[in-house]
C-alpha cells in the first residue's frame, strides 16, 4: 500500500489505521468515475484503483452514460457505484444522474461538488443523491463517504423483501403506507395524528427533500393550521420515534426521510 500514501495529505495518513475496514467494503465493487479535469481525474483514480475491484473513467457525462450502458451490455449488471463531477461539457453531472436514474433507480451515486455549486444540490438530492464529496477534495472526508456508501451497497438486499406499500427505514422498522402504521418488528410505534400526516407526506417523497411550504400546505389541506415554529417542534418529536439519522433537516430547503440500513 506504499503507493497510496504518496497521494495522501499528512492528515489523510491517519486513516491508514482504518484502511482495512474501507478496503473490506470496496474491494469487490466496480466504480465509474466521471470527471473532465484530467490532472485531478488521474490523481484520484490512482488512489481509487487501490481500493476498488474495477475503476473505469469518463471525461464527461456523455461518455459516462455510454460507458454505463456498455458495462451493463458486457456484464449484465450495472456499476456498483458512480462518482461524478457536476460541471462538465456535453452532459453535466445533474443530467448524467437523471439519465442513470431512469435506467437504474437504485444506482448509488456520489457527486463531486464545489461550494459554489449549491444551486445544483436540491435537484440532485431529489434524484436520490444523498452523498457529496466537496472540492477541493479532503481525503478523510472522501474515505469516510466511500466507507458509508459502500457499506450500504454491500448491505442492500438483492431482491425486494417487502411489498411496495411498505417503507423500510431499517431492517426492523417499517412504515405501512396503507395502514398508516409505524412498527418495529411486531410492535406498533404510537404516533399522534399530526405525526401520521407528516409520515404520509415524507414517505410519499421518500429519499427526497420535502419543503416546509409543502408540509404546511399538506396540513392546511387536512384543515389543520400549523405555524413554522410548531412544525419544528413536531419534527423534533417525530425524530425521536424514528431511527437515528432517518429524518434530517436540510438547511434552507426542508426535511428528508431516508433509509438508514
Amino acid at each position: 500500500m506504499q503507493r497510496i500514501t504518496t497521494f495522501r495529505t499528512k492528515k489523510a495518513i491517519v486513516m491508514m489505521d482504518n484502511e482495512h475496514l474501507i478496503i473490506e467494503q470496496t474491494k469487490r465493487l466496480s466504480l465509474l468515475f466521471v470527471e473532465d479535469n484530467e490532472p485531478f481525474r488521474t490523481r484520484i483514480v490512482k488512489v481509487l484503483d487501490d481500493y476498488f475491484y474495477r475503476v473505469d473513467t469518463a471525461v464527461d457525462g456523455q461518455e459516462g452514460l455510454e460507458k454505463y450502458n456498455n458495462y451493463y451490455d458486457a456484464k449484465n449488471k450495472h456499476y456498483d457505484l458512480v462518482i461524478s463531477d457536476i460541471r462538465m461539457p456535453r452532459m453535466n453531472g445533474v443530467e448524467l444522474a437523471t439519465e442513470i436514474r431512469t435506467i437504474n433507480e437504485m444506482q448509488s451515486i456520489i457527486i463531486l461538488s464545489a461550494h459554489t455549486e449549491a444551486d445544483y444540490l436540491l435537484s440532485l438530492i431529489n434524484l436520490g443523491v444523498a452523498q457529496f464529496i466537496t472540492k477541493p477534495v479532503q481525503y478523510p472526508q472522501m474515505f469516510d463517504t466511500l466507507y458509508k456508501v459502500c457499506h450500504k451497497i454491500n448491505q442492500a438486499p438483492i431482491t425486494p423483501l417487502h411489498p411496495n406499500h411498505i417503507i423500510s427505514l431499517t431492517n426492523t422498522i417499517f412504515w405501512d403506507m396503507d395502514k398508516k402504521l409505524l412498527s418495529e418488528q411486531e410492535n406498533t410505534i404510537t404516533l399522534t395524528k399530526y405525526e401520521i400526516l407528516l409520515m404520509e407526506l415524507l414517505t410519499k417523497k421518500f429519499e427526497q427533500v420535502c419543503s416546509t411550504d409543502e408540509i404546511l400546505s399538506h396540513f392546511y389541506l387536512n384543515n389543520i393550521d400549523v405555524s413554522s415554529d410548531n412544525l419544528r417542534g413536531m419534527m423534533m418529536r417525530l425524530r425521536k420515534k424514528l431511527p437515528e439519522k432517518a429524518l434530517n433537516s436540510i438547511y434552507g430547503m426542508g426535511y428528508r426521510l431516508s433509509s438508514v440500513h
